[in-house]
């Protein structure tokens, strides 16, 4: 499905990328997407439809002469594309959706129990400061100059009030590496479950939904609680998978 060819003119976005997605899917964005996970390279990776990933399952998972007439190619701006594949979470519906409100309600009730831990052991809302850093990994939190709490961190993904959108960390590439090595279980969890909510990388949310992602994602992690820090124009949300005290 890939072209060559590095920037197009949008009328409503100006110049942006090309995306390349199936006809069915730009005529009808509202049904699941699929495509490869977004990488540095492929932030937006070519995307079919259902119906035509069963035609490229019938050829071993290549497309070529015999298949690829089911496309009808069509060529997107990467916005468009993003605020196109955004709108497919609303396809979630019967028991698919009735599936997703369970996880998000057992993620919530976990969440809940693991937070009120972390504050009966560790106090984790009271401390004066808290600090990041990607490079290490950690979260410390300290009270009068002095670090009295470090946590191992993972980025869960970040809402962006502006926008009115959700993030996932896993498709957010300004992050370094140490914060997002393990996030893609997430989306391969929800790759298994057909849950859209943990696999299109960005779509309309805000800090409930936050919340409530973070949940189901601790829960995939195992982590040991949920922290969010305000970024200025949002909400960031880490996983904290091991907190421990400094001597």
């Amino acid at each position: 499905m890939n072209e060559e060819q590095t920037s197009i003119q949008c009328g409503e976005h100006g110049e942006a990328a090309p995306t390349y997605v199936c006809g069915h899917l730009c005529r009808h964005p509202v049904q699941r997407w699929f495509c490869d996970a977004p990488s540095p390279e492929t932030p937006y990776p070519d995307a079919w439809c259902a119906s035509c990933h069963t035609e490229l399952l019938k050829t071993g998972g290549e497309w070529n002469e015999h298949n690829a007439d089911c496309l009808d190619l069509q060529i997107l701006c990467h916005h468009c594309y993003q605020d196109a594949m955004a709108r497919s979470v609303e396809a979630l519906d019967g028991d698919a959706e009735a599936a997703w409100i369970d996880a998000v309600t057992q993620g919530h009730h976990a969440l809940r129990d693991k937070q009120r831990a972390l504050e009966q052991d560790h106090g984790i809302s009271h401390f004066e400061r808290w600090d990041y850093d990607q490079a290490a990994g950690t979260l410390t939190f300290s009270d009068g100059g002095v670090p009295r709490l470090v946590a191992d961190i993972e980025f869960i993904g970040s809402v962006s009030e502006a926008s009115g959108t959700w993030l996932w960390a896993w498709a957010n590439f300004h992050n370094e590496a140490p914060v997002v090595s393990r996030i893609a279980a997430v989306r391969e969890w929800g790759e298994t479950q057909g849950f859209l909510h943990l696999t299109v990388p960005l779509w309309k949310g805000d800090a409930t939904d936050g919340w409530e992602l973070s949940g189901v994602a601790a829960q995939v992690l195992g982590a040991q609680g949920v922290y969010r820090v305000p970024t200025g124009r949002g909400f960031l949300y880490m996983a904290l998978m091991s907190v421990q005290r400094v001597a």
